[in-house]
């Protein structure tokens, strides 16, 4: 709290200053929260004076409102979306993956979580329009550099693209959350000393899954484990924040009350994600027109703060990865 002297704007001198204390006005908060007129009696200070004492106090105390849509304009100025490579995916995240925001994909066993986050890695890392490097932490051994060759080979990708979409993919296994934790402050760090190429051009990190480092730290009692999970929350959208980097990341389901799956790791983790989007092979929410086949996958959107929720798409995963 800044304290009132001599100096801090012209009008107020010492003589003023005595005044002011006397009446236990000792800091700028306290002066300009008071009523003038009765502080000039009190004082016997001309009212004028207080006014002018005020008005530079705010101008250089106080915080200045922002236009909603300059506010807006200067976010989406280090904001970039990174198309995911399938359409209808893309119309349900509102255009693709945005930078400093994380995305979660929920999901059963098997649904293809894994082959959805290969797929967009490999369309990202060779769309010829964004030069981005991708981090993919592989914590379940599900990560296939044969399957993401097998991608490219089936989008037809010369051999001279492919070899540069590999170059800007680096995968890691890690199994221990401790681990993850680890890495991330040295993706970090390896990103403020701009000594890696790889790192200066890094623009997504892939967590597949999230669900198999912190379920085995979370059960019965352990609330060490709980504070590990948020200490790894606050440390993605950290690094989604400061460095501008889009963060995918992967989530099992559990069953919930009344029989029914819900994404694991419970309401604290909740708002880690700022977009939650649920895969199923299922019939979607008992429509009989959304019948599926062997590749087919309805995505229904749970969280979003730019798009309506429970909005429903269909796409496909096949040798190209997922398509529309």
């Amino acid at each position: 709290m800044t304290l009132l002297r001599v100096g801090l704007c012209p009008a107020l001198s010492t003589d003023v200053l005595e005044s002011l204390n006397k009446a236990s006005i000792k800091t700028v908060l306290d002066f300009v929260c008071s009523d003038l007129e009765k502080l000039s009696q009190v004082c016997s200070v001309s009212y004028k004076v207080l006014v002018s004492i005020r008005r530079l106090l705010l101008a250089q105390y106080s915080s200045y409102p922002v236009n909603g849509t300059d506010l807006y304009n200067d976010v989406m100025s280090v904001v970039a979306i990174l198309p995911t490579g399938c359409s209808s995916l893309d119309e349900l995240l509102d255009g693709g993956l945005y930078t400093s925001e994380v995305l979660e994909i929920a999901g059963g066993s098997g649904v293809g979580k894994t082959q959805l986050c290969t797929s967009i890695a490999a369309s990202i890392a060779v769309s010829s329009e964004q030069n981005v490097n991708v981090l993919y932490i592989d914590t379940s051994g599900g990560f296939s550099c044969q399957r993401l060759q097998d991608m490219m080979v089936a989008r037809n990708i010369p051999e001279k693209a492919m070899i540069a979409a590999f170059q800007r993919i680096q995968c890691t296994k890690v199994f221990d959350l401790f681990d993850v934790i680890q890495l991330l402050e040295n993706t970090k760090q390896s990103i403020d000393s701009g000594s890696d190429t790889f790192y200066s051009a890094l623009k997504v990190v892939v967590l597949d899954s999230v669900t198999a480092i912190v379920a085995p730290v979370i059960g019965g009692q352990q609330t060490e484990g709980h504070a590990m999970m948020m200490h790894l929350g606050r440390a993605l959208k950290g690094l989604a924040a400061e460095y501008s980097i889009a963060v995918l990341l992967t989530n099992n389901l559990v069953q919930g009350s009344g029989g029914e799956k819900k994404p694991a790791l419970g309401r604290t983790w909740l708002h880690v994600p700022h977009t939650r989007i649920l895969v199923s092979c299922n019939k979607g929410d008992g429509d009989p027109s959304l019948v599926v086949a062997t590749e087919q996958r309805h995505v229904k959107l749970i969280k979003s703060s730019r798009q309506p929720l429970n909005i429903v798409r269909m796409f496909k995963i096949g040798d190209q990865g997922a398509y529309s």
